[in-house]
Order: structure tokens, then C-alpha cells, then sequence
């Protein structure tokens, strides 16, 4: 009995090694699907990893569009800084960040920027309704009012420049011309997500351009008078685009000026009726020089022919030969050479004439000495016959025998014949 209830206290029994191998067997089962599943889950993980690592890699594949070109940093810096560190369009291989960052910059694309801080003050109607003009409303107000001033450099001593106020709106045009250097020298804020590279720029950009084309459009205008500025020469555009150039360049900022337009220049609306009433004097004025100018031209060159201006400022020339002043009078045209000719035929017939009386009296000369008196009546008749033979009527006059005075009448209805005679007279000479 003891040794019975012993046994059975101690809780022994013939069973127990087979529930031990029954519990090993099991945690050996629970142990090796352990392992099964850890081995699936770091297979799982490692090609997870390898996915990641691939995506990784690939994520540093870009592409640059047509008209872009990129720079690639290397922890925050231009990498190739001793070779051309743009990276042209097309696909390029880059690490991801932080390694690698890809910063795409339009180059070709043109941004606008218009200049209006020296545009007078404007209603909100008025901006709506610009090609209506208004009358100013009160005189020109400094601080609402934009304006610049334009120069007369033909002033000069005690006179000093005559000054006048313009306003003007202005038109600029640029793009980025050095990505390198406006990268290093341009502060810009950092980009939104979605936001364009320029977008973000032009927040920094456009205050800057604004100042430095202010400048020069100050410094350019006192070169010009109020004329010249009105007519917005392009000659004004072209100056104050030079200087902004400068300007850029003396700071790197790597952007380029496309183009600068004066969109308008006009004079205070103050003193619009004066300079209309000015400016239509000048214009008169100017147009008058120009007719009379034209007149002039046309005058010589009817007088003188189209030549005439240049061959009288050689005669004007000293120490011209006779052969010389002869050879370029030659050259002149159109009425001198008309009254030339009738110089010289002129006097070719008072020579001839002259030759041909001096001959005639030559040849007289014998038979006057022999019969004076005969010869002078002889020329007397011929004298008196062919002075009577021009003249349409002849009234012969007789002296009195008395020697008192004779009455002489003269009826004033002539014979109308006379004149029709005559008339067809010449006419028939002509054909």
C-alpha cells in the first residue's frame, strides 16, 4: 500500500517519455516552419530591397526637353566646374538626392517684362479704356506720377540743357544666356512642387531688371531732346539695351536681353495744348524748309540740270584755268546751256556782222573818196528804204511852200485788214 501510494504521488507513470517525444516532435515541427517562414520573409525582403534599389537606381533617369538645359549637383554644387557642367537635351544618368540634383533650366524660353514707372498715375478706367485720352487733372504729382527727363546736349555754356519731363512705358524681353551663372549668382527662392523654374526666378529676376533698365533709361534719355525721345528712335531702344547688357554682365548674372522696345514716350498731359500748338509750328516750320529746299533743287536743276550744285561748287574753286572753268560749264544742262548757246550764237553773228561791215566799208571806202557826197546819199536811200519797208503804214509830210504850218489829221479807225495781213504774215514765216 505504501509503496502504491507513493508511486502515484510522485506522479510517475509509464506514459511520460512518450508525451516528451510527442512535445518535442512538436516545438521541432513549430521550430522548422519558424525558419520556412523566416527564410520566405528575408527572401521576400531581400527582393523588396533589390526592387527598391532598382527603382532607386532608376529614379536618377532623366530626360532633358528640347529648349532646357540642366545642371547637375553633387551635394548642392555644380558638379564639372572646370568643364562644361550642362547637361544638353536628352536622357542622363543622376543619383537621387542627396546625392545628385537635377536643376532644369529653360533657355529658350522669352520672358516679358513691362517697365511703367515712368507712366503718369492711372484710374482703373482709364487702364481699361487706354486709347481714350483724358485731360490731366491737376498738375503732375511726384510721388504718383512716373516721368524722366530728356536732355539738349547742343546747350552748352550759359545756356546750360534744356530739360523736359517725358512719360514712357517700355517693353523688355530676355532669357537665361548662362545657366552656370545665373545658377551661382541669381538668388532665387526655393521651387513649389509643379512651379516653373523662371516662375520661382522671377520673383528675384524681375526686381532687378526693373532697377538696372530704370538706370539706363535715365542716363540714355538726357542724351536725347524731347524730338527725338517722342519719335521713340530706335537709336533710344538700342542704347539703353547696350548699357542693361552691361550692367548684367559686370555681375554675371548669366541672363540675356532679348530685346528693349519704348512702347510710348509722350509729354505731360499738363501741357498738351501748348506742345501741340509747338509742335505744329515745327512741323509748318520744317515743312516749309523742305519745299523750299525742294523748289531750290528744282530750280537749279531746271536752270542748271541735276549736276549743277556739284560743278558750281568746283568753279567756286580758285585758281581754275580758263580751260578748266570752260570744260566743267560744259557740263551744266538745261537753261544756262540754252543761254550759252545763244551767247555764243550771239556772238558768232556781232562778229560776223562786224567782219561783214567792215568789209562793206573797206570796199566803199575808194568810192567815197572819189564821190562823197554820192555815196552818203546813197546810203541815206538805202537807210530810209529799208526802215519804210517794216513799217505797216506810212504817212508822208510835205512842207508849206509859205513855210507856214501844215495841219496834219490822223484818222484813229486804221484799216483792220492791216493787222490780219500781218498777222498771216508771220504766220505763213513759221510753217
Amino acid at each position: 500500500m505504501a509503496d502504491h501510494h507513493s508511486h502515484k504521488n510522485c506522479g510517475c507513470s509509464n506514459d511520460q517519455p512518450q508525451d516528451e517525444r510527442v512535445i518535442q516532435e512538436q516545438l521541432d515541427t513549430a521550430g522548422k516552419s519558424l525558419t520556412r517562414a523566416l527564410q520566405l520573409s528575408f527572401t521576400i525582403l531581400k527582393l523588396i530591397m533589390v526592387g527598391v534599389a532598382i527603382l532607386f537606381l532608376l529614379s536618377g533617369i532623366v530626360q532633358i526637353q528640347p529648349g532646357e538645359q540642366a545642371l547637375r549637383l553633387f551635394f548642392g554644387r555644380v558638379q564639372g566646374m572646370d568643364e562644361d557642367p550642362l547637361l544638353k537635351p536628352g536622357i542622363h544618368f543622376a543619383f537621387p538626392k542627396p546625392i545628385h540634383e537635377i536643376v532644369r533650366i529653360p533657355v529658350e524660353k522669352v520672358q516679358t517684362l513691362p517697365i511703367e514707372s515712368f507712366w503718369y498715375f492711372e484710374t482703373a478706367e482709364e487702364k481699361l479704356n487706354p486709347e481714350k485720352k483724358r485731360p490731366a487733372r491737376g498738375p503732375l504729382d511726384p510721388l504718383k506720377d512716373g516721368y524722366c527727363l530728356t536732355g539738349n546736349e547742343s546747350l552748352t555754356g550759359d545756356e546750360g540743357t534744356d530739360y523736359n519731363i517725358v512719360h514712357s512705358k517700355w517693353t523688355l524681353t530676355y532669357k537665361i544666356g548662362s545657366p552656370k551663372k545665373f545658377f551661382e549668382n541669381v538668388y532665387m527662392r526655393d521651387r513649389k512642387p509643379g512651379e516653373d523654374f523662371l516662375d520661382a526666378a522671377s520673383g528675384t529676376v524681375e526686381p532687378l531688371l526693373e532697377s538696372l533698365v530704370s538706370d539706363a533709361i535715365v542716363s540714355t534719355l538726357l542724351h536725347y531732346d524731347i524730338d527725338k525721345a517722342i519719335k521713340s528712335e530706335d537709336s533710344i531702344a538700342r542704347k539703353v539695351k547696350a548699357i542693361l547688357q552691361e550692367k548684367l554682365d559686370l555681375i554675371e548674372s548669366g541672363i540675356a536681353i532679348d530685346a528693349v522696345r519704348a512702347d510710348r514716350i509722350v509729354w505731360p498731359r499738363q501741357v498738351d495744348a501748348a506742345f501741340q500748338a509747338s509742335t505744329k509750328a515745327r512741323q509748318e516750320s520744317e515743312q516749309a524748309r523742305v519745299d523750299a529746299r525742294a523748289y531750290s533743287e528744282k530750280l537749279l536743276t531746271d536752270t542748271a540740270g541735276p549736276n549743277a550744285e556739284a560743278i558750281l561748287k568746283k568753279l567756286k574753286k580758285p585758281g581754275l584755268s580758263q580751260d578748266q572753268q570752260e570744260e566743267l560749264v560744259a557740263g551744266l544742262s538745261g537753261q544756262v546751256q540754252a543761254a550759252i548757246s545763244g551767247a555764243r550764237a550771239y556772238k558768232t553773228g556781232v562778229v560776223s556782222n562786224a567782219k561783214a561791215n567792215a568789209e562793206y566799208l573797206t570796199n566803199l571806202l575808194p568810192e567815197y573818196r572819189k564821190y562823197p557826197k554820192l555815196v552818203l546819199q546813197d546810203i541815206y536811200q538805202k537807210a530810209v528804204t529799208e526802215v519804210l519797208a517794216n513799217v505797216d503804214e506810212k504817212f508822208i509830210m510835205q512842207r508849206s511852200e509859205d513855210g507856214k504850218p501844215v495841219e496834219f489829221r490822223l484818222y484813229m479807225n486804221r484799216d483792220p485788214n492791216i493787222k490780219k495781213q500781218k498777222a498771216e504774215a508771220q504766220k505763213d514765216k513759221r510753217n
